[in-house]
């Protein structure tokens, strides 16, 4: 069967399953704790993060692991926007250069 309904859900790369299997088992720690296991799960990922940066070519603190597409796509569009180049200067210049100001 070929699957194309990756809007529902996507099937995990074995890879990531097998990375990921340990702790959704045994090794279950909230990585915000800072009780033992949350520490543990902390560093596992920081651990991938970290795996991830230089499989990308990137520095570990730009990647940003969200919860799901919709928090993602809010994360890339606000931080779109806050990188743009504010208009509200060009605007007013524009308009005082009609107005013969």
């Amino acid at each position: 069967m070929i699957y194309l309904d990756h809007n529902a859900t996507t099937p995990l790369h074995r890879a990531a399953l097998d990375a990921m299997l340990p702790y959704l088992g045994a090794r279950t720690g909230n990585a915000s704790s800072a009780h033992a296991a949350g520490r543990a799960a902390r560093a596992a990922v920081e651990q991938a993060r970290r795996a991830i940066a230089a499989g990308i070519g990137a520095h570990p603190s730009e990647v940003v692991f969200t919860s799901g597409g919709t928090e993602s796509n809010n994360l890339a569009l606000f931080g779109a926007v806050s990188e743009a180049p504010s208009r509200r200067g060009a605007d007013r210049a524009r308009v005082g250069a009609r107005s013969g100001a």
